[in-house]
């Protein structure tokens, strides 16, 4: 029997359409509700966030000495990764609620693989990539991940008030970035979908192709859910 409530995550790159899919489901249907990131200043989090902080401390330590140090960002995902399962189930489960993330696990795990520092990709860390692969493939229901070709997401990137790393960068740099964003996200999900039968169901979508109200149609059909 299906739980009463569902984890779902967009992923994709920039300028792919997560946000405005995101309005529009929202907006569509009450059921969804946008899940918590790591906000510091909220005092309701800070017992999970020093928690896991102080469970990552052997992690932190192994990498004095051994490489780039983690960015700030980087720290903050591995405590999201490790302790916010726990937080994103509790709030699924104060009612029939569908929680949205955008910048969630999947995307901080593909961060990380790809771009992190070189030690997360040695031997020493495959307990901790398992441990996060194990986690997240029982906590995620759902991946919708929205993509387009690269010429239509540089001009979308271009366009946008938001600054992004290729923002303004020759064709060839943004064809190199999205190929590895693009080759991270699917070795996360292939670990994923095969965690001990484990995995979240996953739906792709170009967004160059079909318009998101589409897009909206269809995962709410694939969700059975009434609009």
């Amino acid at each position: 029997m299906q739980r009463p409530f569902l984890i779902m995550e967009l992923v994709g790159p920039a300028g792919a359409g997560k946000t405005t899919l995101s309005r529009v489901l929202t907006h569509r249907n009450p059921m969804f509700q946008i899940g918590s990131d790591i906000e510091l200043r909220k005092t309701k989090y800070l017992p999970v966030i020093l928690r896991n902080t102080i469970s990552l401390l052997p992690i932190f330590l192994r990498q004095l000495g051994n490489g780039r140090w983690f960015t700030w960002d980087e720290i903050k995902a591995l405590i999201y990764l490790k302790g916010w399962p726990v937080v994103l189930r509790q709030e699924a489960a104060n009612g029939d609620t569908t929680i949205l993330l955008d910048h969630g696990p999947v995307f901080k795990l593909a961060t990380l693989n790809e771009f992190g520092p070189e030690k997360l990709k040695t031997d020493g860390f495959e307990i901790w990539w398992n441990n996060m692969f194990h986690q997240w493939a029982s906590t995620l229901d759902i991946v919708i991940w929205l993509d387009a070709p690269d010429p239509v997401l540089e001009k979308r990137i271009n366009l946008r008030d938001q600054r992004h790393t290729v923002k303004g960068k020759t064709a060839s740099e943004v064809v190199h970035f999205l190929a590895r964003y693009r080759k991270s996200y699917e070795q996360i999900l292939a670990k994923l979908r095969t965690d001990d039968g484990y995995g979240p169901h996953l739906l792709q979508f170009d967004t160059s192709r079909t318009s998101i109200e589409q897009i909206a149609d269809e995962i709410l059909s694939a969700m059975k859910i009434s609009v």
